[in-house]
């Protein structure tokens, strides 16, 4: 099926490749540019993998509900939509227990999953986080695991509990961090520092910079807990520093008598500028600035160094992104390092026309959704959008597709607040940016050169299922046997075949059948000797396995003292229904998981059932047993009367007395699903979880008094729209009964590999 969409994406991946490997040399020079580029890309062309990303409808959910979501797969380098897995396994975790709830594979369809699942009322109110896992996001040796959503599930609404105000454990954890890797004698220094408790969350702080015990320099965090200083050290002489809020001595990094120092001194949207300075005993020499991004080196810069220089490194073939800067010396020996973001405005901006600030309860709400690019031309985008009542919105909780790729993902350690870095109307929100990256450390970007080359990826979880035939008798692996695959309600069907080894695969399209009913397998084999099928899908055991031992790398929630929200007037849905006067007695009915079990059951009663009724209505009729000719099968739930000590004085026909009558409802026998399967030798799979289409209502030309109370609130939710060649898509969508502030969030990617998220709201009243 032809996708423009993606067809876009295909020509754009083409384009990436060639601009990240393009280099304007000399010849003498080209030999050290290829070993530079060399180095790294050898590693990372070795280490294809994906980055995954939920979006949900809301962030908190009441019992009973759906839990929509989106799921992203894009790669790792360039951030467009993968292709590589097939299958997205999910699961929701209750984090008091850390025990699954909830376990399902979904189809990936070109890097997205349109899934859902259902929260059961007996589900304890608390925190849960929605996982997600893939064959090239979940591995076994790396520890960082970010694909995950935190929510939140109450009984009711009125159950959601106010955030409570943090408390500071009292402790000070404070470190230093030199521009470049090292303070250097004679040379001036930018030192930032991060001061944050015991969790990580930042404090405020001032303090004094002391050499030999006098005071040099006072200073003061700029955000977060975070700053900077500048001075010239000296390394006869001895440095500390003092926190006006403690009276403990801090001690600086180590310092180096000479060496080269790099300095960030501008940042821009055409080019990047660094001072590169040495000290004055170290000889003339040549130096080489390697610019990369997630593993990809897009620029290689060449300067002679006497005693300081600049060199400018143009970003206009550049994506957004952390770029790790690192100086070499003639000897490709790295000298300094540094973590700069660049091309911030790289990202899909996204504009809702058509929106009003206040509508009427049950309105129709038509919106247009543009989307362009930094030059203002139209983007191609595969959006996700949710329209949710503002009770269910998690206000310290500001993670977004931007924060997750661009920052949670890159950067080892949990981040605080890294939504903040990204909310335009934050004007200082660059310098706290660079603020961030200089304290979070060049050794802790996932792409720095050490750490690629220590990484080994080795998938956990596989999108097919390994299985084989097995007999107790003599096998004869010459013959080419095939399994059935099938599914019951719809007739879909699939052969695979089976190796000289006896094993198979159940792949994506195999899978892909099952989601609507269960998938069977039957091997198509003579009946003796007897084969049966054994699978080998333990996927899930084997995350559970291992995904305690996993680092998770979600941020840390900003400190919010939310707003006080009146839910008194609120309209809570009564989710009983009251009947005076009614009582209802059942029995369990023996029910099947699948309506093709049930068919089978139906046969198997009929083809073992060996009752009758006779033409007086008598079951098992002794008198009858050898003249059917006017017998009938019985009927399940029906009374039949029933001889009580029958028996022939001469022999069967001849005369006979018995002692009475007794009535019985019949009752076929009961065979269980694992009986079922046995006799007809078949073993049963689930596949994809079933898709379901979001409800939307339609009030056109209805009077409000003959329609149902609608308490929805999630008024929309589309995850799978696509704006066209200018760059425009239209949603309509209904009011629901509820009223007050409604939430708008917008999140999605472009075949460019560029990001875009908005959020904005509107309110509805009576």
């Amino acid at each position: 099926m032809y996708d423009p969409f993606f067809q876009i994406l295909r020509v754009v991946l083409g384009g990436i490749s060639c601009l990240a490997t393009i280099f304007s040399f000399s010849q003498e020079h080209k030999s050290v540019a290829d070993s530079l580029v060399n180095n790294l890309q050898m590693h990372t062309e070795k280490l294809a993998s994906d980055l995954g990303y939920l979006q949900t409808n809301k962030d908190i959910y009441e019992t009973e509900e759906d839990l929509w979501f989106k799921g992203y797969l894009l790669d790792s380098q360039y951030f467009v939509p993968s292709q590589r897995s097939k299958v997205l396994f999910i699961q929701l975790i209750e984090d008091h227990t850390n025990k699954p709830v909830w376990e399902e594979r979904y189809e990936i369809e070109n890097g997205f999953v349109d899934g859902h699942l259902i929260l059961n009322d007996s589900l304890k109110e608390g925190s849960y986080t929605l996982t997600g896992y893939s064959s090239y996001t979940f591995f076994k040796n790396i520890d960082e695991f970010s694909f995950l959503k935190k929510i939140h599930i109450v009984k009711s609404i009125k159950n959601k509990t106010k955030p409570n105000s943090y408390i500071n454990d009292g402790n000070l954890h404070f470190n230093t961090f030199p521009e470049g890797g090292y303070l250097i004698s004679d040379i001036e220094n930018k030192l930032a520092f991060k001061a944050s408790d015991s969790v990580g969350v930042p404090k405020e702080i001032s303090g004094t910079l002391f050499e030999n015990n006098k005071p040099l320099l006072k200073f003061k965090s700029q955000h977060d807990g975070m700053g900077t200083l500048n001075f010239i050290p000296n390394y006869s002489k001895n440095y500390h520093i003092e926190i006006n809020q403690t009276n403990i001595k801090h001690s600086l990094p180590k310092m180096l008598p000479d060496g080269i120092a790099m300095e960030v001194i501008s940042n821009n949207n055409n080019r990047l500028v660094f001072k590169i300075t040495q000290t004055k005993n170290l000889n003339s020499q040549r130096v080489y600035l390697r610019t990369q991004i997630r593993g990809i080196v897009y620029n290689i810069a060449i300067a002679n160094l006497n005693r300081e220089t600049q060199i400018q490194i143009p970003l206009r073939d550049l994506p957004q992104g952390i770029a790790e800067v690192t100086l070499f010396n003639e000897d490709l020996k790295p000298l300094a390092e540094r973590l700069v973001y660049v091309n911030p405005h790289k990202t899909i901006y996204i504009d809702i026309s058509e929106n009003e600030d206040y509508y009427k309860v049950r309105d129709k709400i038509t919106l247009k959704i543009s989307a362009s690019n930094e030059e203002k031309k139209p983007v191609i985008a595969h959006i996700g959008i949710s329209v949710f009542d503002n009770h269910y919105q998690n206000q310290k909780d500001n993670k977004n597709i931007l924060s997750h790729y661009y920052l949670s993902t890159q950067l080892k350690g949990r981040i605080y607040n890294p939504g903040y870095y990204f909310e335009e109307n934050n004007e200082n929100r660059l310098e706290a940016l660079d603020l961030l990256l200089l304290t979070q450390g060049w050794r802790k970007y996932i792409w720095n050169s050490e750490s690629v080359k220590k990484r080994n990826i080795t998938s956990i979880v596989s999108d097919t299922i390994r299985a084989k035939i097995f007999t107790k008798g003599k096998v004869e692996k010459s013959k080419e046997y095939f399994i059935n695959a099938f599914t019951g309600n719809k007739g879909k069907s699939k052969f695979i075949a089976v190796n000289s080894k006896n094993q198979f695969l159940i792949t994506d399209e195999v899978l892909k059948m099952g989601e609507q009913a269960y998938i069977y397998l039957k091997p198509l084999t003579p009946q003796k000797p007897k084969y049966k099928i054994e699978l080998g899908d333990a996927s899930f055991d084997d995350i559970n396995s291992i995904r305690g031992s996993k680092t998770i790398q979600y941020p840390l929630p900003k400190l919010y003292e939310e707003k006080s929200t009146s839910l008194e007037n609120f309209i809570i849905p009564n989710k009983t229904i009251e009947l005076e006067g009614v009582t209802v007695e059942a029995q369990k009915p023996n029910i099947m998981r699948d309506k093709y079990l049930a068919v089978l059951d139906s046969l198997t009663k009929i083809d073992m059932n060996t009752d009758y009724v006779c033409k007086s209505g008598i079951l098992n009729c002794p008198i009858h047993e050898f003249d059917h000719t006017n017998n009938t099968l019985p009927i399940e739930g029906k009374s039949y009367e029933q001889y009580m000590g029958f028996e022939w004085k001469n022999g069967p026909g001849s005369s006979y007395r018995f002692k009475g009558l007794k009535t019985e409802k019949y009752r076929y026998p009961k065979f269980t699903e694992e009986y079922l399967l046995e006799k007809f030798n078949l073993r049963i799979l689930k596949g994809y979880y079933g898709k379901r289409e979001f409800f939307n209502p339609t009030y056109k030309d209805k009077p409000e008094e003959d329609v149902f109370p609608d308490y929805r609130n999630t008024l929309y939710w589309n995850p799978s729209i696509i704006t066209d060649e200018n760059g425009e898509a239209k949603i309509s969508f209904y009011c629901s009964d509820i009223t007050g502030k409604f939430i708008i969030n917008i999140e999605g990617v472009s075949g460019e590999g560029y990001l875009g998220n908005e959020i904005t709201s509107f309110i509805v009243r009576k």
